[in-house]
């Protein structure tokens, strides 16, 4: 009892300064509050603008259809990983990222599977192909610049993907002098036929293909400097060459044969 008449009491003084502070605490409070519901409701929490780069096959706008995102959505709610893993299922698409940038910018960079070749289906619609094997059936091609092998007459899906993983070792000088590639036979799938665009005919395998073409401007370069004419040039383990005028020989030999 005589503890408690020790504890003096709060001055009148000191009771209207603790409520003063109290008051002063709730109306910064309300202050900031009102501050953010201003902020949130301004053109500075929204999406101002989308940027796109490194994009080319898949359109700009396919690109922000499938992120969800539009000119005026909260800038601050952007899930970025899950975007990112929206236009990753598109199979055009390698990687993407989604960056951030205040005042209300979103940016998404792209890069893409590269196209590898194209492939001429039995109507003569193209499509390309990717590095990854992948043929983009649904994408049309004919009203635009080929400028890779255009493979005709596949049938073997498997095969078209290891065909894809050797073009894109390739050295880009020896692709681009492809310009078409088919498969021998039913009966051997692994062997092709290419027809090259300097007048050259290629048999090789699919086996070893990267390794094998990029001895192709070599052995070419020799047969120029032999002074031979144009032919087939075989290329697996072994190489050799057989002029036209020889492998037309042999082929009316077989005929006379036959008959």
């Amino acid at each position: 009892m005589q503890d408690m008449e020790r504890v003096p009491a709060l001055t009148k003084k000191q009771r209207k300064k603790k409520v003063n502070r109290f008051i002063l605490w709730l109306g910064w409070i309300f202050l900031v509050g009102l501050c953010a519901v201003l902020f949130f409701r301004s053109p500075l929490s929204k999406i101002d603008s989308i940027e796109v780069k490194g994009n080319d096959m898949v359109t700009t706008s396919q690109i922000i259809q499938v992120s969800e995102l539009s000119k005026g959505n909260s800038f601050f709610t952007v899930h970025h990983k899950k975007i990112e893993a929206a236009l990753v299922s598109l199979p055009e698409i390698k990687i993407a990222t989604v960056e951030s940038h205040f005042p209300g910018k979103i940016s998404i960079k792209i890069e893409e599977n590269k196209r590898i070749a194209y492939m001429i289906g039995p109507e003569g619609n193209i499509t390309p192909v990717l590095e990854n094997g992948t043929q983009l059936e649904n994408r049309s091609w004919n009203d635009r610049f080929i400028d890779k092998p255009l493979i005709r007459e596949w049938e073997d899906e498997s095969m078209l993907t290891k065909l894809a993983l050797e073009l894109k070792k390739v050295d880009p000088s020896v692709l681009s002098l492809i310009s078409e590639i088919k498969p021998a036979s039913i009966e051997d799938p692994l062997r092709l036929v290419l027809f090259m665009k300097d007048g050259y005919e290629v048999q090789t395998s699919i086996r070893n293909f990267a390794k094998n073409m990029n001895w192709y401007p070599a052995f070419v370069a020799n047969l120029m400097q032999e002074g031979n004419p144009k032919g087939v040039i075989m290329l697996f383990d072994g190489k050799w060459f057989i002029p036209y005028e020889n492998s037309v020989g042999e082929d009316e030999e077989k005929v006379n044969e036959n008959s």
